[in-house]
């Protein structure tokens, strides 16, 4: 569906529109951020596998601990809810590697969709790649709760804040929405992945944590999880201290997050 030529080195191939070619178009990154609406554009049926929102073998953030690839990023549960499909530049406020950027300039020299090819697009599609796959368990790790942002963006109609037109407007509504959503997942999802099939190793996200002046801060990304700590080197249990407010410590803390069932994140280790 590519040729050579044009500014980039390569363009949209007008000649094989029309004959059964469809690009899964997976490559987001730097100025390749339109070449789905590009190809789209030119006639040709796509499918948007976005590399920075919907390949799950990518970790879910920096940390040293968290399994995965970052070739192309850090993919977490927002990335593929943040997703707008016909408008991808309106939701990407950061770049591959998380650092802030004003989509209004950042992108203002790449192709917008046309009205007219939107039914050109014909869907999403989610990507897991093998490679540091070490055992089955790491399939659902990568897996969920991803996916199930992805179903919800793939599915589910355009949310209300894709329409605002202000960028810290859009952002807010982004985030209530996300908000929302999260606490259903936590309420209603995470419950059904402990007993379906057996159950699912779905990843619960360890809490962020900073000791400032003498004083413990805590939260967690999922509304309804329980954060447990202890200050004496222990692993953090069920029964450790629960985190409820700013503490006051002494020394390092240990921290883990806990669903309702008691399943754990990996432990964080904070220092004074």
């Amino acid at each position: 569906a590519l040729k050579r030529g044009g500014e980039r080195g390569y363009m949209p191939n007008p000649s094989l529109t029309g004959q059964q070619v469809v690009p899964y178009v997976w490559n987001s990154l730097g100025d390749n951020l339109d070449l789905g609406y590009r190809l789209a554009n030119t006639g040709y049926p796509v499918v948007l596998c976005f590399v920075k929102n919907f390949y799950f073998d990518l970790a879910y953030s920096a940390d040293p601990e968290e399994p995965g690839l970052y070739w192309g990023g850090f993919v977490d549960e927002k990335k593929p809810f943040f997703l707008m499909p016909y408008d991808v530049f309106r939701s990407t406020f950061w770049d591959d590697f998380g650092r802030p950027v004003d989509p209004e300039k950042a992108y203002a020299n790449l192709e917008r969709l046309k009205p007219e090819a939107k039914k050109n697009i014909l869907g999403l599609q989610a990507e897991l790649w093998s490679e540091t796959l070490r055992k089955p368990e790491m399939v659902e790790y990568y897996l969920l709760p991803k996916l199930i942002s992805f179903a919800e963006r793939a599915w589910s109609p355009a949310p209300a804040w894709e329409n605002l037109t202000g960028t810290e407007e859009r952002i807010a509504g982004m985030m209530a929405d996300w908000n929302r959503f999260s606490a259903k997942i936590a309420a209603c999802e995470f419950p059904k992945l402990d007993v379906l099939n057996g159950g699912f190793i779905y990843r619960v996200p360890p809490p962020g944590a900073v000791i400032e002046n003498g004083i413990l801060k805590a939260n967690t990304a999922y509304p309804g999880l329980q954060i447990r700590y202890t200050a004496d080197g222990s692993e953090p249990g069920t029964t450790s201290p629960l985190y409820s407010g700013p503490v006051q410590v002494n020394g390092p803390v240990r921290l883990k997050a806990f669903t309702a069932s008691g399943k754990e994140s990996r432990t964080v280790t904070v220092m004074p």
